[in-house]
């Protein structure tokens, strides 16, 4: 048996000006990082024929008795019984499809310390047609701890992405690939685009990942400092319906000012956005009638006011119901609710989806409609609302014959910008009462230019 470290010196000789040898001398072989040795290819546990001083080494041995020991002088001895199947296999399988392999493998130890080693081996048959792997392993252990550190760093990312329904995207800027955790199709219903996670403008190339939401221009000034992005936005599911989440990110630059990491999450805030939407529409209504109450209505037609909605005209229609004090007398109160959930109803169906429709307090609603001045137009929904409530069928079946209710409205429509709310309802209030003075179901219209 001859080992590495009993190598014999060779003959030296040269060819084209380098210095080769055939025997390599212990020296130079003991300076080589890692370790060397050669093992039969065309036998089952692969014997060793050669091994040098650093493999002992790394399995803790002072001598090649002590080596052989624990390895049974082979290969697969050599390999912790664990990793022996895989080794096995990739071998194969790599040497199938040419002449060297690249494995990594925990050592067998006899004092259970675990070390990984990279393994490159060389098939080679030489002149007696025998088959011999030629192979050197450098120690990798501190590389392997990092990566499996990392490893379950990254597990502990797809564990808290699960159980939050967060979505982590982190994107190489300059290679404009990404990697993305959190099960996205789960919550969208579909894969990830790049329009998803990125912002348009966010880079200052052109980026294949391009990167757009939700109302950019508001935020336009933030992205270009490369500031961090924090807001509420949706992404449409697989159907096109808007799947809330908050999107935060972080775009780092190298020092030529060039982006290259863009690292971010959508956090899971459908059902929160669902439920507080739902608690704001609940706050804004009116409990009995459905339609806004008179705070949100406020709220609305003064924010209406202050935009460019308006500069073409607007209009503010006071409605009372007719009479109501005698329906709560006559009928019960049950029957004025009824009543009233009628008339809101009413309104409602002969306005725009945008115009506000509110209860104000008691029989009193209001309509605020903006972009509708003077004209035809106003004159139709005018004589619409006037002429009954029930002048196009719908009256409940259960309702007492001889209860017709009616409303009369107060109405303005106005052409000056900027205008305020009171400015509206004293005007409107004025109309109403001169509706009011001319009988039921009454409609009177001014003018605030």
């Amino acid at each position: 048996m001859t080992v590495f470290h009993r190598v014999t010196e060779g003959k030296l000789g040269s060819r084209d000006g380098c210095v080769i040898e055939d025997e390599v001398s212990q020296e130079f072989l003991d300076r080589i990082p890692g370790g060397l040795f050669r093992y039969r290819a065309d036998d089952e546990g692969g014997t060793i024929d050669y091994v040098s001083r650093d493999v002992l080494a790394m399995f803790g041995c002072a001598t090649y008795d002590e080596f052989r020991a624990i390895t049974g002088n082979t290969f697969l001895g050599m390999v912790h019984p664990d990793d022996r199947e895989r080794v096995a296999a990739e071998i194969a399988e790599q040497i199938s499809a040419g002449d060297t392999d690249a494995v990594a493998y925990r050592l067998n130890r006899p004092d259970g310390e675990v070390r990984w080693v990279d393994d490159r081996g060389r098939y080679v048959v030489d002149a007696d047609g025998a088959a011999w792997f030629y192979v050197t392993i450098i120690d990798i252990t501190e590389k392997m701890s990092y990566q499996q550190q990392l490893e379950r760093a990254n597990d502990r990312v797809e564990i808290l992405t699960v159980l939050s329904r967060d979505v982590i995207f982190d994107i190489d800027c300059q290679n404009q690939v990404g990697e993305v955790f959190g099960d996205f199709d789960a919550r969208f219903g579909r894969a990830p685009q790049s329009a998803d996670l990125i912002l348009r403008k966010r880079c200052d190339k052109e980026c294949s990942i391009d990167l757009e939401v939700h109302d950019i221009e508001p935020i336009r000034a933030v992205v270009e400092r490369g500031d961090f992005i924090d807001m509420e936005t949706s992404l449409p599911n697989v159907e096109g319906d808007p799947i809330w989440c908050r999107y935060q990110s972080f775009v780092l630059f190298n020092e030529a000012g060039c982006p290259v990491r863009h690292v971010g999450r959508l956090l899971d805030t459908h059902e929160m956005v669902m439920r507080e939407a739902s608690l704001r529409k609940k706050a804004e209504l009116d409990g009995l009638t459905g339609v806004f109450n008179r705070e949100a209505a406020m709220t609305r037609i003064e924010q209406a006011l202050a935009t460019d909605e308006c500069r073409g005209g607007c209009s503010l229609f006071l409605v009372d119901v007719d009479n109501f004090k005698q329906v709560n007398d006559g009928f019960g109160h049950p029957e004025g609710d009824r009543v009233l959930q009628e008339i809101a109803a009413f309104l409602s169906r002969h306005m725009r989806k945008d115009d506000v429709v509110a209860r104000l307090g008691g029989d009193e609603f209001a309509i605020f409609a903006g972009g509708l001045g003077p004209g035809p137009a106003l004159d139709r929904v005018l004589a619409q609302l006037s002429g009954g409530i029930y002048t196009q069928g719908g009256r409940p079946a259960d309702m007492p014959a001889d209860l017709h209710p009616s409303i009369t409205i107060g109405a303005v429509a106005c052409t000056r910008y900027p205008v305020t709310f009171d400015d509206l309802y004293q005007v409107a209030d004025e109309a109403l009462y001169v509706a009011k003075r001319a009988g039921k179901s009454q409609a009177a219209l001014r003018r605030l230019d």
